[in-house]
């Protein structure tokens, strides 16, 4: 399924779903930096990354926590639509437009 979609995202701890459904095998992910560790040592084919806010693997994105997903929203949205409306909406909600740490592959 994963391969058909456009883009696949969990935010959070979310991730564990997606590498428990075996998504995430041999691609890079995050999640939240209490659980980083745990998520590497449960699934071993994941190569956690433990610093970006989040990450892009193919079409899977992973984001490191509730408000590191806004950034991943507004990357969605800059990607779907324009960088112009990233900004209008990063304004909107007060959030920096600025792409943060982030690991695209």
């Amino acid at each position: 399924m994963a391969a058909e979609v456009r883009r696949l995202g969990a935010v959070c701890v979310g991730a564990f779903l997606l590498a428990e459904a075996g998504l995430l095998n041999d691609r890079r992910a995050t999640t939240h930096w209490r659980f980083g560790s745990e998520m590497a040592t449960r699934y071993p084919g994941v190569r956690v990354q433990h610093d970006p806010l989040w990450v892009k693997d193919g079409n899977i994105y992973t984001s490191a926590g509730i408000s590191a997903g806004i950034d991943l929203a507004l990357a969605w949205v800059e990607k779907i639509a324009a960088p112009a409306l990233r900004m209008k909406r990063a304004r909107v909600g007060v959030v920096s437009p600025s792409p943060g740490r982030t690991a695209a592959k």
